[in-house]
């Protein structure tokens, strides 16, 4: 993968297709996730299945290492979390995240990922088809990162000044947006719950532009945030590129942002 290949992408590629080349479209694939079997609880699936857009720019057609260990970490401190919370997710794909929320009884869950037709209608078939959640609590939107948040914020119950958990799963990839990023957070979290939390989780996907994804922790420090690490796991690289930069594109982060 190439150092630019992740940013959101503009302009022509170098290599265009001759006029009138018909290329076919690529159908949707299925994937899942195995829930932890020692927090699965009578009449709750033990797996998550996910539909996952056939090719996307914004690369919703993988189910990310990132978005498994995100879930992983939900699983384990949902008690505290996740029952009876409001979470929203940013750049959601599949939403493998907020559909663990649901699962552990989250008061209100709301997904959202770039307004691109194709990625909402994925998440809201999503919704639609997951079992073990409780389809009135959840909410689909498409967001543009460090727009305008009020119809996010509407739907939260009447006194809430923000929301309880703010998830960003593998999505500190792209650079050019951190700001704005960081901007949404800052103005959907709620700041009169001293327990609400921003979970970020990544992968170092590009070796030789780690240093700009922490830059990402830095920047929200500037913005007044608390910067916590919780954890730092190996996996494996999601793509295949040079041997020498396997272990930095293996690894996933995961910290807490507050206020």
């Amino acid at each position: 993968m190439s150092d630019n290949e992740l940013e959101f992408e503009g302009g022509a590629g170098l290599f265009e297709e001759p006029e009138g080349y018909f290329k076919p479209e690529i159908p949707p694939s299925f994937d899942h996730y195995d829930r932890l079997p020692e927090f699965i609880k009578d009449g709750q699936p033990s797996k998550i299945v996910l539909r996952l857009v056939g090719k996307s720019p914004l690369w919703g057609h993988f189910l990310w290492n990132a978005s498994k260990v995100t879930a992983n970490y939900l699983e384990e401190h949902a008690s505290t979390l996740l029952v009876g919370k409001t979470v929203l997710e940013l750049g959601a794909g599949a939403g493998l995240p907020s559909f663990i929320a649901g699962v552990h009884n989250a008061s209100k869950v709301v997904i959202t990922d770039y307004p691109e037709i194709e990625l909402i209608d994925n998440i809201e078939y999503n919704v639609e088809h997951v079992e073990g959640i409780d389809k009135s609590t959840f909410r689909v939107q498409g967001y543009i990162w460090g727009a305008d948040v009020s119809n996010i914020m509407e739907e939260l119950p009447e006194g809430a000044d923000g929301y309880d958990l703010v998830i960003l799963s593998d999505v500190v990839f792209n650079h050019s947006e951190h700001a704005k990023l960081l901007q949404t957070c800052h103005d959907t979290l709620s700041h009169k719950n001293k327990d609400a939390k921003v979970f970020v989780v990544f992968t170092p996907h590009r070796a030789r532009l780690v240093h700009r994804d922490f830059q990402f922790f830095e920047d929200a420090k500037a913005m007044g945030f608390k910067v916590e690490k919780l954890f730092e796991q190996k996996w494996w690289p999601m793509f295949v590129e040079e041997e020498s930069t396997k272990d930095i594109r293996s690894m996933v982060y995961g910290y807490f942002l507050s206020f």
